[in-house]
């Protein structure tokens, strides 16, 4: 995450990073780092108060104070939303979800780190018919960062070419999401869009795969429980 906004840097991007505070060369809390540059203790094992989860106590009112405000700047401002993470420590504030539920229905397109824990808010979440989930495994963290930055890159461009093609593969993703559409169609959906890109880019015929070829391969898998 921290890559992909050092890579996005001057684009329309806010949101937050969740970052460990180490003495030592022992973690003993995290820091909530606003991409606007600022620094907040969001846990800590020694904290006095706050909400115990496992080894560390959260401080909830740095994600009530600073987290939410974040969320709801981008909301009115931002094209892109990191959000890192949504885990036990971050849902331990009831405001906190509804401004993430907020953002998942009115904001912009968001970039979020989740647990694979089994938390009620989180399952709802991933279970949005708009929530593309992307498993992330030592083995495939180069390839997923490559492909997330052209994608946010293609989100993120003021080419009108670009736009276009990204709002063509949105339909896609959207036929593929709907159950509605018979494989066929999309295919022929498919195809044109490779054709598009083939006429708008023609020396950068690998800009398909990357860009949307996984993308709608884990659509499929996810909500059709195959790959056509």
């Amino acid at each position: 995450m921290k890559r992909l906004v050092d890579a996005l840097r001057g684009r329309p991007i806010d949101g937050f990073l969740t970052e460990e505070y180490r003495e030592d060369d022992q973690r003993v809390g995290f820091w909530l780092s606003p991409l606007d540059g600022r620094q907040m203790l969001l846990a800590h094992r020694k904290l006095d108060g706050g909400i115990r989860v496992g080894a560390y106590k959260v401080n909830p009112s740095v994600l009530e104070d600073v987290a939410i405000p974040v969320i709801q700047r981008a909301i009115e401002h931002a094209m892109l939303l990191f959000l890192d993470e949504l885990g036990r420590m971050e849902l331990c504030s009831k405001p906190f979800e509804q401004a993430v539920r907020h953002a998942f229905d009115r904001g912009p397109s968001i970039i979020a780190t989740a647990s694979v824990a089994p938390l009620p808010f989180l399952t709802l979440l991933k279970r949005r018919r708009d929530v593309e989930l992307i498993p992330l495994t030592p083995s495939n963290r180069d390839t997923v960062e490559e492909e997330l930055e052209a994608r946010l890159e293609a989100l993120c461009a003021e080419d009108e070419q670009v736009r276009a093609l990204q709002r063509q593969a949105d339909r896609i993703c959207e036929l593929i999401v709907s159950g509605e559409a018979a494989p066929i169609d999309i295919e022929i959906q498919q195809a044109a869009l490779r054709e598009e890109i083939r006429r708008a880019f023609p020396d950068k015929q690998a800009l398909y795969q990357l860009l949307y070829e996984s993308r709608f391969r884990r659509l499929w898998q996810q909500f059709r429980g195959d790959a056509p």
